[in-house]
């Protein structure tokens, strides 16, 4: 049992690696973007999947109220989770690679957990979502 825990520890760090040189970077330059709360600044780093999502105005205005939490301030080093492979019709054949970080905003701490989809070229943000005690927290009324 203890080998088979080794052996589990070494195959993720080994797969934590091989997406951590080219998606860390990515996540570093595409999170000021996607935190900017505009989402025709988004739109670029979407999959196509996840644009087609973004065409419902639930999903737009369920982005809006992550505007909550203000400006953007920092993000911690990325996690690697889990990654598999899929397919897309616009995309082919593309590997799904989970992280996620902790994020500073005006507001305080979030944690963000993001999908991001790559062809083996480029990465696309396929689906994220945020968690903080913001959105905890009831608005009181008035």
């Amino acid at each position: 049992m203890l080998a088979g825990l080794v052996l589990y520890s070494l195959w993720f760090g080994i797969k934590a690696d091989r997406y951590d040189e080219t998606a860390i970077p990515y996540l570093e330059s595409a999170m000021p973007i996607l935190t900017s709360w505009q989402y025709q600044q988004l739109k670029p780093l979407l999959s196509p999947g996840a644009r087609l999502d973004f065409e419902n105005e639930k999903v737009r205005s369920a982005y809006q109220a992550f505007s909550q939490l203000g400006q953007f301030q920092s993000m911690d080093r990325p996690r690697y989770s889990t990654s598999y492979q899929g397919s897309s019709k616009e995309l082919g054949d593309v590997d799904v690679v989970e992280y996620q970080a902790v994020l500073q905003f005006d507001t305080g701490p979030a944690l963000i957990k993001i999908k991001l989809v790559t062809d083996g070229e480029s990465y696309f943000v396929h689906h994220f979502g945020i968690q903080s005690e913001i959105f905890a927290n009831p608005v009181p009324s008035q």
